[in-house]
């Protein structure tokens, strides 16, 4: 199918949006280039506005296309694949499919714990907590944003010199505190804020991918809490394991 077919049970935006991905598929358009804008689309297939915008929409969540405030639609870059594999970071899984890990940092110090946060880690209410708020890059793309909480029982564990490299947890390697150490990942969609749209350049409302982190000790002390958002059209999380019997 090359045109909308107006007698076809299929409806107008489905028809609309197996036309603009086949562009896609097949190469005519390539990743990073601006998609026609909706008034042309309309023009073009001779449909409603409605119509372009549902046909977008859907693209958009499938993650073929992304929306940028002021700029226009884009073809999206192929997700990143993250997996649970233990010992296998998204440092890694990034190297693995040619992209340069990398951060930025944003803020790194001692702040006093809020009262989820004290909680959290079991620490009285304002006890100063090491927070480290990061953007991660993929080949200096900004796909997620870190905020993280360190007990002040792992003082001596953190390592300035490795905030803006390796791992999420690299920056506690400074002594022994994750020998032995556990953690429990809670993983989420989520619309992106404000702040978070903000400093991941999406739209507000953007579906996102939260990965909530608490690190335990070996003796099974909270010592660690990680919040990090990152985009939808960017990354996604593979799971394997066996059939349910």
């Amino acid at each position: 199918m090359t045109t909308i077919q107006r007698e076809s049970p299929t409806p107008l935006y489905h028809q609309l949006k197996a036309l603009l991905a086949e562009r896609i598929t097949s190469g005519e358009w390539q990743a990073g280039d601006m998609l026609p804008t909706e008034e042309q689309l309309q023009e073009q297939y001779e449909i409603s506005r409605t119509t372009v915008r549902q046909a977008l929409k859907e693209l958009e969540i499938e993650g073929h296309i992304s929306r940028q405030r002021g700029r226009g639609t884009f073809v999206s870059r192929p997700k990143i694949s993250h997996s649970a594999e233990p010992h296998f970071g998204l440092t890694d899984a990034l190297k693995e499919q040619g992209v340069l890990p990398g951060w930025q940092m944003l803020e790194a110090g001692w702040l006093p714990a809020t009262a989820d946060v004290a909680e959290r880690l079991s620490l009285e209410r304002e006890t100063p907590v090491f927070c480290l708020r990061r953007l991660r890059l993929a080949s200096d793309e900004a796909i997620g944003y870190h905020v993280a909480y360190a007990s002040p029982a792992v003082a001596t564990a953190i390592d300035k010199e490795r905030l803006e490299s390796g791992g999420s947890l690299d920056y506690l390697r400074g002594g022994d505190v994750l020998e032995g150490s556990s953690a429990d990942r809670v993983l989420e969609a989520i619309p992106a804020s404000d702040e978070v749209a903000s400093w991941l350049d999406v739209e507000v409302g953007m579906p996102m991918f939260l990965i909530r982190r608490q690190v335990f000790s070996r003796q099974g002390q909270p010592i660690e809490l990680l919040r990090a958002v990152y985009r939808g059209d960017r990354l996604q999380y593979h799971v394997r394991h066996a059939p349910a019997r």
